[in-house]
């Protein structure tokens, strides 16, 4: 099982000092996770808004990390392929594979913010054709040969691709959360899967994730080559109380501000919301059910228990997202080293730097 940081980049006065005091401290942690032999790191693309907008061009910010990193792989974890040019992508990642000699991993969506459709002029109804037509132009420029394309949304003359990627063959991670279509696609394609816990249940994990694998094995491709990350709102701490007191402001204020998005709300600067964005995902109507059930908020002891659950359903790699609202720097450190420390060995997992 891989283990990998997972950041939803949102950054508003108060977070910390400064939106480039933000940046470095991501820096600093990623050099943590990289020196403890983490897997991988990855960010979101988001736009014109404080939810993930800190990072609207995942390329950018992984072109910084590559410098400051050995063995961590880099993943865009998403970029929204139907809002650019694919061109565009294709060469901005190729250069990040470039510049980090081969540890690029590809993350794509189709994106759910209305905005950020309307803002590009781009259909909300067109983001799975654009997304998987962009994909097979990014592919095919990686691929190294000039080509041309005439598709639905995207036509041009033959293309010398330029950069080139390190990697022969960069690996692509599609993101799915609602649609059956989604994750059928995905899984036809022979694409990894990524997927979230706290925006759905438990149960409605089991099915999305039921209707990948079944698309994958029936399109004919090897059921031992599934690989598939789960990713866990995340802080841990001595007891569960404590977890969650510290925890619950910023998951509720993350948790209000991606429900407006959804709604199209996106000028609404009520940032703290309220408790009834955490009780909408409260299957028996508590709120510590929301914690238990949808994130890892909790104790290194409970975090063991939780991960096992996904680990036997199939998942190969987990994603921990220690930093959210105003969580800090050395709390999302904390939450990093005792992952390390604590929650993998006794899953019996043990990060690369640790067994050198």
């Amino acid at each position: 099982m891989d283990l990998s940081l997972f950041y939803l980049p949102t950054w508003r006065e108060g977070f910390s000092a400064s939106r480039q005091a933000y940046y470095e401290e991501l820096i600093a942690s990623v050099k943590l996770a990289d020196r403890l032999g983490w897997s991988r790191v990855m960010t979101t693309e988001h736009h014109f808004h404080y939810y993930g907008g800190a990072v609207p061009n995942p390329a950018v910010m992984m072109a910084a990390w590559a410098r400051e990193t050995k063995r961590i792989r880099l993943q865009a974890s998403v970029s929204l392929v139907p809002l650019r040019h694919p061109l565009q992508v294709a060469e901005d990642y190729a250069l990040v594979d470039q510049l980090s000699n081969g540890r690029f991993d590809m993350g794509v969506s189709r994106g759910f913010v209305p905005h950020e459709f309307a803002a590009f002029h781009v259909s909300q109804e067109e983001s799975i054709g654009r997304m998987y037509e962009g994909l097979s132009v990014i592919e095919k420029f990686w691929e190294g040969e000039p080509f041309a394309h005439d598709g639905e949304y995207w036509n041009f003359d033959t293309v010398e691709p330029w950069p080139v990627p390190v990697q022969k063959k960069i690996p692509v991670w599609v993101a799915a959360s609602n649609s059956r279509e989604s994750f059928e696609a995905a899984g036809r394609a022979g694409y990894h899967l990524m997927m979230n816990q706290y925006p759905m249940s438990f149960d409605s994990l089991v099915e999305k994730f039921g209707w990948y694998k079944t698309a994958w094995t029936e399109a004919g491709h090897d059921p031992e080559g599934i690989k598939a990350l789960v990713a866990f709102m995340a802080y841990i701490d001595d007891t569960e109380e404590k977890a969650v007191a510290r925890a619950r402001g910023p998951l509720q204020e993350h948790a209000g501000a991606l429900y407006k998005l959804f709604q199209g709300d996106q000028w609404n600067r009520d940032y703290a919301a309220d408790e009834s964005v955490l009780m909408k995902m409260s299957d028996t109507g508590e709120l510590i059910d929301t914690f238990r059930r949808r994130t890892l908020i909790c104790t290194a002891e409970q975090a063991v228990e939780r991960i096992a659950k996904y680990v036997d359903l199939g998942f190969t790699d987990i994603a921990i997202i220690p930093r959210y609202a105003d969580l800090t720097m050395a709390e999302e450190q904390q939450t990093i080293e005792r992952v390390t420390k604590e929650v993998m060995p006794a899953l019996g997992f043990t990060p690369a730097a640790a067994a050198e």
